[in-house]
């Protein structure tokens, strides 16, 4: 995508788009050979002649519940030279560690303890080396009685792009097909195991889905038996399994778990503790940024009738992309989530069905004077989208040389179109099949969105045009996306059925098979679970892509269960949210001492 041959030109930065419609601009300079983006001005039109009001449905939204003043006065904080040191001791304490233990398990112990800590990514070389070194036929001999071991293996051969077959968990049954006598010992640990290693498969991956059911079956059978931090553990793990949990949550709530274990290494606790406030340090300046970006657009103002969800959004980006040197991308993803939840209640609760042809019409032309025609609060909504956008173009012609602004705006659009068809459906009472539902739904729920602009902004030398026509980026991005839409229809049905919104899987899947709710639910949730294993493919067979981006999508899905798990994160923010939001950037982690 770069070009050999440079030019100088300006380009005009959006600043806020005021609530009398005028905006800001700031010049910045980009070298490049393409036409370079433009900017827009929101030019609201004087007040028409009095006419009829078109009737405007509401979304009945909580309020934000954040003190945004509170956020921007946010101090930070900071570590010390002394910590800084520290970090740096420890992470060489931490690969002398790592070369040190010989031993299969106390290999694929640590490793395990380094991701799920969430420090891992100072160490991907060095995991790289330790799983490779682990010599699969020697660990079936030395693990055939211990499944705790065995699938701990094959998780971390398959978490970090190994091949490994399915066969490597044959073991926890005889040739008969009955359980092994260890397992039936009530080795929850073992069945712990296992369970987390049955959502690592495939389609077609026979062994791993009866390994997922019978798994399921008895950790819940002898939870009344269990201690009670294990109880926890093994509550907390079917509730969610680990690879569909985010990462930085993870590492939050394992950090605590791990301090209890026998087994800690306290030199890998210790970073584990100051990695993680480190990284809290920044994302409290990337939210206090975002916050004022946020009041200086002025959205919330302009457009009372959307939600006000910037902290969900930034939690949301924060979800896809936590690495502390990924920031500048972690606050532009944040402004497109915010975009997605202003839009889809444009489209969703309060245009009219001629205004939503109009909009999706201006975003497809992206041009200068596309705000004309649109009702005022469009106007305002369009400059700032055209102006937010055109800006992060400019940033990657002027970083990296790259040309993304096409991609930029058409993925824009094909979320507009995909809107503007559940609004046709709901306006004409039309009912979909599931098979056009889902068609459209992957679509519509923004992952598309997301993630080409997490692509685009993570930095990788890859051409867009080239990744677009992967097979595996695009099995990634609609896997991703509908497990997206899915988990948002399983968190939103009840209230949208009450609202009256246009229908969902489950309302498809009912109609199509004339079964309940309750019925309708699982089968969505059965939908999830392959479409898990469709990605888990794309994403670890010996797939090409980016790292980076397999990452950014595979954490979309993750950070869809977490933001619809009981209940909408983004509609109705609930306790559990905000206690999630406070752990992760405002509330650190106590530190004892340092180690020497």
């Amino acid at each position: 995508m770069v070009n050999s041959t440079s030019a100088l030109y300006g380009c005009y930065s959006p600043c806020s788009v005021l609530s009398n419609g005028s905006a800001k601009a700031g010049r910045v300079r980009c070298t490049a050979s393409a036409s370079p983006p433009t900017y827009v001005r929101a030019r609201v039109s004087p007040p028409p002649p009095p006419q009829p009001q078109p009737m405007r449905r509401s979304g009945n939204y909580q309020p934000n519940s954040w003190d945004y003043k509170l956020i921007r006065s946010l101090k930070g904080g900071y570590l010390s030279e002394s910590q800084i040191t520290q970090i740096e001791k420890l992470k060489e304490k931490v690969k002398q560690l790592m070369y040190k233990k010989d031993e299969p398990a106390a290999k694929l112990k640590l490793v395990d303890a380094l991701q799920r800590l969430g420090i891992a990514y100072h160490f991907e070389k060095e995991i790289k080396n330790m799983v490779s070194s682990i010599s699969i036929d020697d660990a079936k001999v030395a693990f055939e009685e211990d499944i705790f071991l065995m699938a701990l293996l094959f998780r971390s051969l398959r978490e970090n792009g190994f091949s490994v077959s399915q066969d490597l968990l044959s073991g926890y049954k005889d040739i008969k097909g009955h359980i092994k006598p260890y397992l039936q010992k009530k080795d929850i640990l073992g069945l712990l195991s296992l369970y987390e290693a049955s959502y690592f498969g495939f389609e077609g991956e026979r062994i791993l889905d009866e390994a997922r059911i019978f798994t399921t079956k008895h950790l819940n059978e002898l939870k009344p038996y269990m201690d009670p931090n294990l109880k926890a553990e093994v509550v907390h793990a079917l509730e969610l399994p680990l690879h569909w949990r985010p990462p930085r949550l993870e590492a939050r709530s394992y950090i605590e778990q791990y301090e209890r274990d026998e087994d800690v290494e306290l030199v890998v606790l210790q970073l584990a503790k100051l990695d993680f406030n480190r990284v809290q340090i920044i994302h409290q300046e990337e939210l206090k940024r975002i916050s004022r970006w946020w009041r200086d657009v002025a959205l919330a103002e302009n457009l009372s009738f959307a939600r006000d969800r910037i902290i969900e959004c930034f939690f949301t980006a924060a979800g896809v992309v936590f690495e502390p040197q990924l920031g500048h991308c972690r606050e532009s993803l944040a402004k497109v989530c915010t975009f997605i939840t202003v839009i889809d209640d444009v489209y969703d609760v309060y245009g009219t069905v001629d205004e939503l042809v109009l909009f999706t019409s201006a975003v497809e032309r992206w041009e200068n004077d596309a705000v004309e025609g649109l009702p005022n609060y469009m106007k305002t909504l369009y400059s700032t989208l055209y102006n937010t956008t055109n800006e992060m173009a400019c940033h990657m012609l002027r970083e990296k040389g790259w040309d993304v602004l096409p991609y930029l705006k058409n993925a824009w659009h094909d979320l507009c179109k995909s809107f503007l068809v559940e609004a046709k459906w709901h306006h004409n009472g039309y009912k979909p099949t599931l098979r056009e539902y889902l068609e459209n739904g992957w679509m519509s729920s923004s992952g598309n969105v997301i993630l080409l602009h997490a692509f685009a902004l993570t930095g990788e030398k890859v051409a867009i045009e080239t990744l677009r026509k992967s097979e595996n980026y695009q099995g990634l991005v609609r896997s991703s996306s509908s497990i997206l839409r899915l988990c948002n229809d399983l968190a939103t049905y009840t209230a949208e059925r009450e609202k009256g919104d246009a229908p969902s899987s489950i309302d498809c899947y009912m109609q199509e098979h004339d079964t309940n709710e309750e019925e309708s639910r699982e089968a969505v949730r059965d939908l999830i679970v392959e479409t898990w294993k469709k990605m888990n493919k794309d994403a670890y067979d010996r797939c090409r892509l980016p790292r980076s981006f397999t990452n950014s999508a595979m954490n979309l899905g993750r950070i869809s269960h977490c933001l619809y798990q009981n209940g909408d994160g983004i509609s109705a923010p609930n306790q559990e949210k905000k206690y999630q939001i406070n752990s992760l950037f405002l509330e650190p982690i106590l530190v004892k001492g340092t180690e020497n």
